[in-house]
């Protein structure tokens, strides 16, 4: 029963070792960004609507007879509820632009130790060239392919909730 609880650490410890120390940056890197996305959708799906309700009657609360004043108060509650919705998606984008670049660092640092071995044995041993070259194509496939959920992800993200607040902000404009 045991051995099956450890199993997945042990395969991530081997997946690790194979692929070198840029896939636990990597490893970080990513779940940062997956709870930076799991918090927007927390968000958009159980806070959104009640943002945008209260925001709502304090513009109702605040309205007045001068036109002007009312369509700045109404600028001003949109760019609120605009300020919220877009809170860490730069961040999320950042941080999926950054996984294929740390993916070629690991790259370039298996290529260096392949580089390492031919200096030392020459092309002669396959085997341990092998080491490298797993360690140089690992963290490459592995940031590409946090890279691309990413991006899937933050597309949904923000296909969803600009649907959702211009369908729920239409309510300012009557």
């Amino acid at each position: 029963m045991l051995y099956y609880l450890l199993l997945p650490f042990s395969l991530v410890n081997d997946f690790i070792n194979q692929g070198g120390v840029v896939l636990l940056v990597l490893f970080f890197v990513a779940s940062y960004m997956w709870m930076l996305i799991t918090e927007r959708l927390y968000f958009y799906k159980f806070s959104l609507d009640n943002l945008i309700k209260d925001t709502h009657d304090t513009y109702k609360k605040l309205l007045g007879n001068d036109r002007w004043l009312n369509n700045k108060i109404k600028d001003m509650s949109l760019a609120d509820i605009n300020l919220q919705k877009n809170k860490n998606l730069n961040q999320i984008k950042g941080l999926v632009a950054l996984c294929p670049l740390l993916g070629l660092l690991g790259t370039v640092t298996g290529m260096i130790e392949v580089f390492d071995v031919m200096a030392f044995t020459g092309t002669g041993n396959p085997r341990l060239m092998a080491g490298g070259i797993s360690k140089a194509t690992l963290p490459t496939m592995t940031g590409l392919v946090i890279s691309i959920t990413g991006l899937f992800a933050i597309t949904f993200l923000e296909r969803f909730i600009n649907d959702k607040v211009t369908h729920k902000t239409e309510v300012f404009e009557k």
